[in-house]
């Protein structure tokens, strides 16, 4: 990007043209030539690390085998079959996890492509 873009080369294509070429968007265009000028060519390639660290995973190996495991399980009685909402539940009364959300249990067994229905 910063090689189309650069003045030297001849005729300077748009940043959209630029962004078809190396097959980014143009917000990304954008923003590394903004990093370019600003900040230069060594910090513009740079990984920048986080002000603070990433927050460590909820779900580790052990709380996902066990979720699996419940999840893989007959439902309570009065159910025919697990859902999110029921999972949820059932692993905070279990306390495998302290506090957790449908959406987490959900991606959980999506990542082992297992389905509820």
């Amino acid at each position: 990007m910063l090689l189309l873009a650069d003045e030297s080369q001849g005729t300077i294509p748009t940043q959209a043209e630029i962004a078809r070429r190396a097959g980014v968007s143009e917000a990304t265009v954008y923003n590394t030539i903004k990093d370019f000028c600003i900040r230069g060519i060594h910090e513009t390639l740079r990984y920048r690390e986080r002000a603070e660290p990433a927050r460590p995973a909820q779900v580790t190996g052990e709380v996902e085998a066990r979720i699996i495991a419940l999840a893989c399980s007959e439902p309570p009685q009065g159910y025919a079959r697990w859902t999110a909402r029921l999972l949820t539940r059932r692993v905070m009364e279990m306390n495998i996890l302290e506090s957790v959300g449908r959406e987490t249990i959900r991606q959980t067994l999506k990542k082992r492509n297992l389905s509820l229905t």
